[in-house]
């Protein structure tokens, strides 16, 4: 489960990146276009960490332990999971700050995120 939610993080990572690269050369025309910027840059940086954060689990997991034993493991998802969260917070933010097509696309990402941390989660449970 927990590479199902590797796979859709990379999904995502897609569209968000065709919106950065479009709203970056748009950045300075006015703020909605630089709230836009903002938010997939935030968004980047929210699926790098979540990206992260899962590779940490991976890497740590071995089948006899849990993969939370490791104090230094749990740790690094802390905060991986920490700076998702709130650079998820500050897309959805500058989603309500843009306009047109890249506020659909960001605030829209929240669902997303929330899906991919599901499938984390559910990864949890089980032998």
């Amino acid at each position: 489960m927990i590479v199902l939610s590797a796979l859709v993080s990379l999904v995502i990572a897609v569209p968000v990146v065709a919106g950065f690269v479009s709203s970056r050369r748009q950045r300075a025309v006015d703020r909605r276009h630089f709230a836009a910027f903002v938010g997939f840059s935030a968004a980047i940086v929210a699926l790098s960490a979540v990206i992260a954060g899962i590779t940490a689990t991976i890497v740590w997991m071995r089948p006899p332990e849990s993969p939370h034993d490791h104090p230094v493991e749990a740790g690094f998802v802390f905060i991986f999971c920490l700076i998702a969260l709130l650079s998820t917070g500050v897309a959805f933010l500058a989603g309500l700050f843009s306009s047109g097509i890249r506020r659909v696309a960001l605030v829209l990402f929240v669902p997303a995120m929330a899906i991919v941390w599901l499938l984390a989660a559910f990864s949890n449970f089980g032998a």
